[in-house]
């Protein structure tokens, strides 16, 4: 069991309760009282673990960075084999990792050949949703992740709407969240179209138009929109254009934002030489474009804490409240007046267990 003393806690908004208090946990949290001995002074910062909303599994010593930078909770979607995925999730000084494991594409997808995703990820029409489905479910994934692309851009194959229709409609008969990837704004009312329940990336090839934006607050779809990899894509493609790219990207991230859609955090992180993301720092970068696209610092740390841990349905972690998991952060300094003090834990928790200090 463990005693904090002379903390200062976030409420359900992402703001500093008016009391300094003790926090007693173990795997988790047992009680939240007053402080015995409070001083202003001297008080450090609680804040829920972080999470990042999409990443890919990688090399044992990149998780531990993310760690080290305040992540207890990874999503992973995309990583293969699966026994990679059980060998990393059974490591209990990692973060939690929640995975699709291998994405749902078409048949010659980039993902299949060119990223080495197993055959059986490529899916060749409505009736092979549940061949797929079925074998995510007994190969352990915790959700799906689907490939939706534009086909009218004819660069790479794309799964057709009754595809995505069966496999969102599938995944869900079996209890599963769905996510899309999406990077083109056509890619996004596609994955509208099939229901998805989050929508992963933010188009960098045109703004999104109204109807797609009241089309997603209608539906309640989330986004992750990984502006981190955005830029990183826009640098790699796109040369003189990137920042003009990037900057479509950042601004249907803030037109998400005023339209009342759930914007939470994710990075895309990977290992990829093609435009590889780093673990663990991305998401204080990711938190930093939160913000220039219209967040406040408590907007954007509850994009990394309760409103992921909402999307995700994993209800036991993302709050400072009796009960919650003990997935926590401490840090020195106040990260609603800088979000920059995340950046630098003192220390953490992962269900309850120490995981790093400084």
């Amino acid at each position: 069991m463990t005693v904090l003393r002379n903390v200062h806690v976030t409420d359900t908004e992402g703001n500093w309760n008016s009391e300094l208090v003790d926090v007693e946990f173990s795997a988790t949290i047992i009680s939240i009282r007053p402080a015995s001995e409070p001083d202003n002074k001297t008080a450090r910062f609680l804040v829920p673990g972080l999470i990042d909303t999409h990443l890919h599994l990688g090399e044992r010593e990149k998780l531990v960075t993310a760690l080290r930078s305040g992540l207890t909770t990874v999503l992973d979607l995309g990583t293969h084999p699966d026994s990679r995925v059980h060998e990393l999730r059974a490591d209990a000084e990692l973060p939690s990792i929640f995975s699709a494991g291998s994405a749902a594409s078409a048949p010659g997808s980039t993902q299949i050949e060119m990223m080495g995703f197993p055959a059986d990820s490529g899916v060749t029409g409505p009736a092979d949703a549940a061949r797929f489905l079925d074998w995510r479910v007994d190969n352990g994934a915790d959700l799906i992740k689907i490939i939706t692309e534009d086909p009218d851009t004819g660069e790479v194959p794309a799964l057709d709407i009754p595809t995505l229709v069966a496999l969102v409609a599938g995944a869900h008969e079996r209890g599963l969240l769905t996510v899309a990837h999406v990077v083109t704004a056509a890619a996004f009312d596609r994955g509208l179209e099939a229901g998805v329940d989050i929508l992963t990336h933010a188009p960098i090839d045109r703004p999104l138009d109204d109807h797609t934006l009241a089309r997603m607050e209608e539906q309640g779809t989330i986004a992750s929109p990984t502006l981190v990899m955005m830029r990183a894509i826009a640098d790699a493609r796109l040369g003189e254009h990137a920042d003009s790219a990037f900057g479509i990207a950042l601004n249907n991230v803030r037109a998400m934002i005023d339209a009342g859609i759930t914007v939470v955090a994710g990075t895309d992180a990977n290992e990829t030489p093609f435009a590889p993301v780093h673990h663990g720092s991305s998401l204080h970068d990711e938190l930093d474009y939160l913000i220039t696209a219209g967040m406040t610092s408590a907007e954007a740390i509850r994009a990394t804490t309760s409103s992921a841990a909402e999307a995700l349905s994993l209800h036991d972690r993302g709050r400072i409240v009796e009960g919650a998991r003990a997935d926590l952060v401490l840090v020195d300094h106040d990260p609603l007046r800088n979000i920059g003090a995340l950046r630098t834990p003192a220390e953490v928790w992962v269900a309850g267990v120490s995981r790093h200090r400084s």
